[in-house]
């Protein structure tokens, strides 16, 4: 058992490598790019630096030519004029060197250098296939340190199969969310233990990942709660922690110096592209805060995190089950979960546009973990774990249903109703 949670990342590889090729055979469109929507944003800064070799995003847009699109995330700042770029430049980072063994390959078989040619619309998805490998061996690692091995591996395959992890690990590998479920299972790894042995490189690489949280994608700065809170409870426990990073402000600075550096980046490009350090790069996108889509983000067919992903609610469940063990991970949970929904359900468009699933919850995978861990570890009659056992069985299958009909076109990215639903289990004419 040991030695199949050791081998669950690299198996988890090899199956998203026949995924990808299995979603480049049924995609209907296969002349589309892989690089598209908001994985366009997130990446354009490496072409734009190292092949145009202009920050300003100009070259980029004039090459669009009369297709030039506005929506894409690129706004003219009329100060500087120069293009801010909405998508944080966290990702781009992180698949940089993917991206220069693709420059260098694409000279090799002939590839125009340009940036999104083939060798670099594989050399993204291959990047965000190995960010969910990394993810889900820092995820085994964490779960490790609270749950059996059986119990882990449970756990890992519920993950990865009943949600659209996966999916977003493979065919839209492009956006950000795996790569922020990759930091958020580091956090997760890096707490506890840092709160253990507070060393210098433990300090190091705590505030190392609560930067890449935030320069990946902004709001994820919420997840940010886990490391004041991992441990709090009630009075005393907060009395304790305040006390604790009193004691070890060494370190705390040391994290906090190595966040600032990793932050520098994205306060850079704010002030190159307009002047200002601090910037909403959202410009003409807002929240409305008086009107939030809760029960619609959580419940909805159109992209209900519970309807899509049912799962999730068995972890709900563990949490509760298994408040004693996970009782350190309760609250800054909890506070996550609260924030996130507000926000998300705040958001002007609720549904997150074109998406398997309700996509802006793929990186809280890692957070609901533990929780499903738990339910699992507190069944403790055979029959409880067959019917359990055969619950994640029938979801892992569903999923992977609905996900096969989403690659192929029948499911629709936003919109579905319970008519287009149902048509999806009865044969086509």
């Amino acid at each position: 058992m040991h030695r199949a949670v050791r081998l669950f990342a690299p198996v988890v590889g090899v199956l998203g490598l026949l995924g990808l090729v299995l979603f480049y055979f049924q995609r209907a469109d296969k002349d589309l790019p892989f690089i598209q929507s908001d994985g366009y944003g997130h990446y354009v800064y490496l072409p734009a630096l190292f092949i145009q070799h202009d920050p300003t995003f100009h070259k980029e847009v004039a090459s669009w030519g009369e297709y030039w699109d506005p929506n894409v995330g690129l706004t003219l700042d009329a100060g500087t004029h120069r293009y801010l770029n909405r998508f944080p430049p966290g990702q781009a980072l992180l698949t940089l060197p993917a991206f220069f063994l693709a420059h260098a390959s694409a000279g090799l078989v002939g590839a125009p250098r340009d940036g999104f040619s083939s060798p670099y619309q594989v050399a993204v998805a291959l990047n965000g296939l190995l960010a969910l490998v990394i993810g889900l061996a820092l995820l085994s690692r964490a779960l490790q340190d609270l749950y059996p091995p059986a119990v882990v591996l449970a756990t890992l395959t519920a993950v990865t199969f009943a949600t659209n992890l996966f999916h977003y690990g493979t065919a839209d590998a492009c956006f950000s969310h795996v790569y922020s479920f990759a930091l958020f299972a580091a956090l997760m790894l890096l707490v506890p233990r840092w709160y253990a042995a507070p060393t210098a490189r433990r300090s190091l690489l705590l505030g190392l990942v609560a930067g890449l949280i935030v320069l990946v994608r902004n709001p994820n700065a919420l997840a940010l709660l886990f490391i004041p809170l991992y441990g709090v409870h009630d009075g005393a426990t907060q009395r304790a922690r305040l006390a604790f990073l009193r004691a070890h402000l060494p370190s705390l600075a040391l994290a906090g110096l190595a966040f600032a550096a990793v932050m520098s980046v994205l306060f850079g490009f704010w002030h190159y592209a307009t002047g200002h350090w601090l910037v909403y790069s959202y410009q003409g996108f807002g929240f409305q805060f008086d009107r939030p889509m809760v029960l619609a983000v959580l419940f909805s067919i159109r992209k209900g995190l519970f309807f899509w992903a049912p799962v999730w609610l068995f972890a709900a469940w563990g949490f509760v089950r298994d408040r004693e063990r996970l009782r350190p991970y309760l609250l800054p949970f909890l506070l996550f979960f609260i924030l996130h929904t507000y926000l998300v359900s705040a958001w002007w468009h609720w549904p997150y546009g074109r998406s398997f699933g309700h996509r802006a919850y793929t990186e809280a995978s890692a957070f609901f973990a533990p929780g499903l861990a738990g339910l699992l570890a507190t069944l403790r009659r055979p029959a409880s774990r067959r019917l359990m056992a055969g619950v994640l069985v029938l979801l892992v299958l569903l999923q992977g249903f609905l996900m096969l009909r989403y690659w192929q076109g029948k499911l629709p990215g936003d919109r579905t109703t319970w008519a287009v639903y149902r048509s999806l289990f009865t044969p086509s004419p």
